[in-house]
């Protein structure tokens, strides 16, 4: 068994009010949570949350959303109609990926944080109506850059009871399945598509997995709950 599924992700920001406006208004996502230190929205089954970091300067996090395998175009236009600048590579803003037979866009929040939608073509998950907030589906993935992949790539299996998705190496490893994705990542190896080098700041993740469980890595920075 490799489900994962993520219930909350737990962000630092140094811009609270920026990020209520983009996520809040902007993506018109629905507010969950918000109180002075913390801010929370809806991401289908998942909820992304950020809490005030007065200490972070230019660190940034990789998020991905799931949205559905048929609104990939129109989800695109739905970002470019809020004015929203997509990542580009090359002279491309859309991303195939053969291996797992996924489309990818990109774009980045106030935080300058490296935000996904991606559609996954082997789930049955499309959808009838026009693309909405309330289209995208759940937090699919959350990058987590370390020293060493394979030992906290390890740690995790060992622990959770997950397995890798795609293939495991030395620099990146994603942990999970398809709906779910911890990207294990080199803190050396610049993300796609923008070939920024990662960098490393406070995640909390709470999800459910094979089996309940309790995780710090990197003296306490990553925190991963299972339930």
């Amino acid at each position: 068994m490799n489900e994962l599924k993520l219930r909350e992700v737990l962000l630092g920001t140094h811009s609270f009010e920026a990020l209520k406006a983009f996520y809040g208004s902007l993506l018109d996502m629905e507010i969950v949570e918000e109180s002075p230190l913390r801010l929370s929205f809806r991401v289908g089954e998942s909820v992304l949350a950020f809490q005030e970091s007065p200490h972070m300067k230019n660190e940034f996090y990789h998020v991905a959303f799931m949205i559905p395998t048929n609104k990939f175009i129109e989800a695109k236009q739905w970002l470019i109609n809020r004015g929203i600048p997509l990542v580009s590579r090359s002279g491309e803003d859309e991303f195939f990926f053969e291996h797992w037979n996924a489309t990818a866009m990109y774009f980045y929040d106030p935080d300058h944080n490296l935000v996904e939608f991606i559609a996954h073509h082997t789930l049955d998950n499309a959808a009838v109506e026009a693309f909405e907030p309330d289209s995208l589906l759940r937090i699919s993935e959350i990058g987590l850059p370390v020293d060493n992949v394979p030992e906290v790539s390890r740690k995790i299996t060992e622990m959770f009871q997950l397995e890798s998705w795609g293939g495991a190496g030395q620099q990146f490893t994603p942990l999970g399945e398809v709906e779910g994705l911890f990207i294990v990542v080199d803190k050396q190896r610049p993300w796609f598509p923008d070939d920024r080098i990662p960098t490393l700041s406070s995640i909390s993740i709470l999800f459910e997995g094979p089996c309940s469980a309790g995780l710090s890595l990197h003296n306490g920075l990553y925190e991963l709950r299972s339930n």
